[in-house]
C-alpha cells in the first residue's frame, strides 16, 4: 500500500518538477510519504505536553524540554545540536501541584492561577474569607479579623485611554488618589498578616502572566504576598456567599518554588549543512517555552508549533534530503516574556551570518495547520514554488501566499526578531477549525485549557510535511530569498504623507475620529488608538492579542466622516475602510486578496474608577 501511495505521488511531482525549478521530486515524494504515513508529530506534543508539562522559561521543565529536544535532534542525525545561551536568570521559579477551593459552607473546586515567579503558601493555608475594604475606615473596622484571613477582591478594571507609541493621556487627579488609596489598602493588608488575596478574573478564563521584576530578583529577597485569580464564576460564588452574611472559609495550596542561581537561559538549536551553499541558512522554528499555570500543559502555545519543528527534522532525515543550503531548526525560549530567546539569538549573529539567512519560519498558531505566507513581491514566486508540493498533497489543507507593500518591522512572535533586522520572518498563518469541540485559539491561549485537548492531529501532521517541503526547496534554490529594500529611517511612516512628499509636521486637531476604538479582530478583542491631524492624516496603534504596532498613514474627512488606514500584521495588511458617526465606526476591512469583512467598533469612554473615586476625593478634600 504505501509503494503505491509513494508511486503516485512520486509520479504527480514529477510532473510538476519543471513548474518547481527547486527541490528533487523524488526527495519531495518521500517528505510527503513520511511526513503523512509516518508521521511522529503527535508523539513529540504528547510528550511535551504530558510528560515533560508546561515549560516557563528557566524553570526546571524547561531545562528538561532543552536538553530533551537537543536529544532528540541529536538522534535523528542532525548535526550541531546544541543550546544556545542568551541569558541568566538569578532565581529559578518551579511550581509545584497547586489546589484551591472552599470548604465551607460548601465545597468547590477553583480554576485558577497565580503569576510566575510569585510567592506560594506554606502548604495548605485555610482561612476564613473577607471582602476587601474600600475605604481606609471600613479597613479600620475588620482590622481583629485580618490575621490569616484570605480577602476576596473585586476584578479589576483596567484603565482606559488614548494609546499610541510614546502617547498615554496621564490619569487625572482623581484617578491618582484613587490608584493610592488602593494600594494603601493592599499594603496595610499585607502589613496585618492576611493569607492571600484573592482576585477574580473578568471572565472565565484564567490568564497566567509573570510577576513584575523577575529578571532582578534577589534570594534573600522574594517576593512574600500572595495573590490567586479565580475564574468569575467562582468569584461570583464567594462573593455571593459574603453578600447574604454567611461565613465563607477556604483553602489554598500553591507550591512555588524558589531556587538561587544564576542558571542559564537556552534556546535549542540543530542543523542539515548545506552541501554545496552550508552558510546560506533556512529556519525552521517555534517558541518551546509556555506560561506554566494550574490546569495548562503549554500544547498549543506553543507546544504544537516546537512539535511540528522536530517533526519537520525528523521527516527531512528519514527522506534522505542533501539540502545545497543549511536547514537550521530553532527552538527558541522566553518569547512569552518578550521575545527574548530570539532577540538573543539573532544579537549573536554578525552581519555577514544576518546577510545568509535566506528565510526564518516561526509555526506559533495553536493547534490549526499551516495555511498562509504573507510576503512582498519580489518573493511571491519562490514562495508558491515552494509550497506548491503541499498544496497538492493536501489539497483540503492549501498554503496561500498573500502580497503585501512591505514586511512588518514588528509583530507579536519570534519572527519579529528578524523582520526587525531586515532578515525575512514569516509567520505561518494558520487555518483550520480552531480546536476540537469547538474551541478557538482565545480560549486556550495563556490559559487554564492550553492542554492536548483541544489539538488536532490531522493538521500538525499538514503543519510538520508543509514546513519541511518549504524549507527543502527554498533550500535547494538557485538564490536566497529577495530581501525589502531598506527604507529610510530618518521619519516614521505616520509622518509621511501618500505622495512621498517630504514630510510635515503632524499637528494633532480635535476630531470626532480621535480616541480608542474597541472591535473584534480574527475573534480577537483588540482596540485601535487614533489621532487625526490638522491636515486630516491618520495616525495611531492597534493593540491586539496578537501583537502592538503602528497604524500605517490615513485620511479622515471631517466632513462625510470617512476614515480609511491600514495596519501591517502577520496575518497580511489589513486594510480599514469605515465612516465615523458619534461613537460608532462602522465599515469593511479586508486581508489583502483574501477576504473582506463588516467590522464594527465602539468608542471607549472613559471609564468611572468604582466608589474609589468618590472616596479618594472625599478623602482628598479633607
Amino acid at each position: 500500500m504505501k509503494r503505491t501511495v509513494f508511486a503516485s505521488v512520486s509520479a504527480l511531482l514529477l510532473c510538476i518538477a519543471p513548474a518547481l525549478g527547486q527541490g528533487d521530486a523524488e526527495v519531495i515524494g518521500r517528505i510527503v510519504e513520511e511526513g503523512k504515513n509516518n508521521s511522529r508529530v503527535w508523539e513529540y506534543l504528547t510528550y511535551l505536553s504530558e510528560d515533560i508539562g508546561p515549560r516557563l522559561t528557566g524553570s526546571t521543565r524547561m531545562m528538561e524540554a532543552n536538553a530533551w529536544t537537543r536529544d532528540v535532534f541529536h538522534s535523528l542525525g542532525l548535526k550541531n545540536a546544541q543550546l544556545h545561551k542568551w541569558g541568566e536568570l538569578p532565581v529559578r521559579f518551579d511550581r509545584g501541584p497547586s489546589t484551591a477551593r472552599m470548604i465551607k459552607p460548601l465545597e468547590r473546586e477553583f480554576e485558577f492561577t497565580t503569576r510566575a515567579w510569585s510567592a506560594g503558601t506554606p502548604g495548605a493555608v485555610q482561612g476564613v474569607l473577607l471582602k476587601r475594604p474600600k475605604t481606609m475606615e471600613a479597613l479600620d473596622a475588620m482590622r481583629d479579623q485580618l490575621e490569616g484571613a484570605w480577602v476576596l477582591s473585586e476584578p479589576r478594571q483596567r484603565r482606559r485611554g488614548r494609546r499610541g507609541r510614546g502617547r498615554r493621556e496621564p490619569p487625572s487627579d482623581a484617578e491618582k488618589a484613587a490608584q493610592e488609596l488602593r494600594q494603601k489598602i493592599t499594603d496595610e493588608l499585607q502589613g496585618a498578616g492576611i493569607a492571600g488575596l484573592i482576585i477574580g478574573s473578568g471572565s472565565d478564563l484564567v490568564h497566567t502572566g509573570a510577576a513584575r521584576g523577575w529578571r532582578d530578583l534577589e534570594f534573600d529577597n522574594l517576593p512574600s504576598e500572595v495573590g490567586v485569580y479565580v475564574r468569575r464564576s467562582d468569584y461570583d460564588a464567594l462573593n455571593s456567599r459574603l453578600a447574604d452574611g454567611e461565613k465563607v472559609e477556604v483553602e489554598i495550596d500553591l507550591q512555588n518554588h524558589f531556587v538561587d542561581g544564576p542558571f542559564g537561559m537556552f534556546n535549542t538549536v540543530a542543523e542539515i549543512p548545506g552541501t554545496q551553499w552550508p552558510e546560506q541558512v533556512i529556519i525552521i522554528s517555534g517558541h518551546l517555552d509556555s506560561w506554566d499555570g494550574p490546569g495548562s500543559d503549554g500544547a498549543q502555545d506553543n507546544g504544537t508549533g516546537s512539535a511540528v519543528t522536530l517533526e519537520a527534522a525528523r521527516i527531512l532525515m528519514a527522506a534522505g534530503a542533501k539540502p545545497k543550503r543549511t536547514i537550521r531548526f530553532c527552538l527558541w525560549s522566553g518569547e512569552e516574556q518578550g521575545i527574548l530567546g530570539s532577540r538573543g539569538y539573532v544579537k549573536s549573529l554578525s552581519p555577514e551570518e544576518l546577510a545568509n539567512i535566506s528565510a526564518v519560519f516561526v509555526d506559533d498558531g495553536g493547534t490549526n495547520y499551516e495555511g498562509g505566507l504573507s510576503c512582498i513581491a519580489s518573493m511571491e514566486d519562490m514562495l508558491r514554488e515552494a509550497t506548491a508540493a503541499v498544496n497538492e498533497a493536501f489539497p483540503d489543507m492549501p498554503v496561500k501566499i498573500s502580497v503585501r507593500e512591505r514586511m512588518p518591522r514588528g509583530g507579536g512572535s519570534d519572527h519579529s526578531s528578524f523582520n526587525r533586522v531586515g532578515v525575512p520572518g514569516f509567520f505561518w498563518a494558520e487555518h483550520g477549525s480552531g480546536g476540537r469541540e469547538s474551541k478557538n485559539y482565545r480560549f486556550i491561549h495563556h490559559t487554564q485549557h492550553d492542554t492536548m485537548r483541544y489539538a488536532v492531529r490531522e493538521y500538525l501532521v499538514q503543519s510538520a510535511t508543509c514546513a519541511a517541503i518549504t524549507a527543502y526547496n527554498l533550500a535547494m534554490a538557485d538564490t536566497l530569498l529577495p530581501r525589502q529594500e531598506e527604507e529610510p529611517q530618518s521619519e516614521s511612516r505616520a509622518d509621511r504623507n501618500r505622495d512621498d512628499e517630504p514630510a510635515k509636521p503632524f499637528k494633532v486637531a480635535e476630531s470626532p475620529a480621535s480616541g480608542t476604538w474597541k472591535l473584534t479582530l480574527a475573534e480577537e478583542e483588540a482596540t485601535i488608538s487614533i489621532e487625526i491631524s490638522d491636515d486630516g492624516r491618520v495616525r495611531g496603534k492597534l493593540s491586539a492579542i496578537f501583537g502592538d504596532g503602528d497604524l500605517e498613514v490615513g485620511t479622515f474627512d471631517a466632513e462625510s466622516g470617512a476614515i480609511k488606514f491600514s495596519y501591517e500584521s502577520e496575518m497580511g495588511q489589513i486594510k480599514f475602510d469605515a465612516k465615523v458617526k458619534d461613537d460608532v465606526m462602522s465599515g469593511t476591512l479586508g486581508v489583502e486578496d483574501r477576504f473582506t469583512r463588516d467590522f464594527t467598533a465602539t468608542r471607549v469612554v472613559e471609564e468611572k474608577v468604582d466608589a474609589q473615586k468618590s472616596d479618594a476625593q472625599s478623602a482628598a478634600k479633607k
